[in-house]
């Protein structure tokens, strides 16, 4: 069985480029795609609650605030390796929510 790379780059081209995203979302929602509304609505969800604090921090930090890895860790106190496994382990668990709540994403 193939292996999903599925991870938030599916979402978006370039999470740190927010702003642009953001206002790209903003316009979908008003031209009313509800399955794009459903999958941003538990994207949000997920990183909520399905992510530890520090995933969160780490994801918020290099993905919407736009930091390097090496940024991150000094801003975080911790290695930049450290930075890295928290936004894999977080990638994963976002794709596994992903794939569950939409199936045609775990193909």
């Amino acid at each position: 069985m193939k292996k999903s790379n599925l991870c938030l780059d599916v979402f978006t081209e370039n999470l740190a480029g927010m702003q642009a995203w953001q206002e790209e979302q903003r316009e979908l929602l008003q031209e009313g795609k509800p399955q794009h509304q459903e999958m941003l609505r538990v994207l949000r969800r997920a990183l909520q609650e399905e992510l530890t604090p520090r995933q969160q921090e780490c994801v918020r930090l290099y993905y919407f605030e736009g930091m390097t890895m090496q940024q991150a860790s000094r801003f975080l106190g911790i290695g930049t390796p450290a930075v890295s496994k928290h936004l894999k382990k977080a990638r994963r668990r976002l794709g596994r929510v992903m794939s569950y709540a939409f199936e045609r994403l775990a193909s």
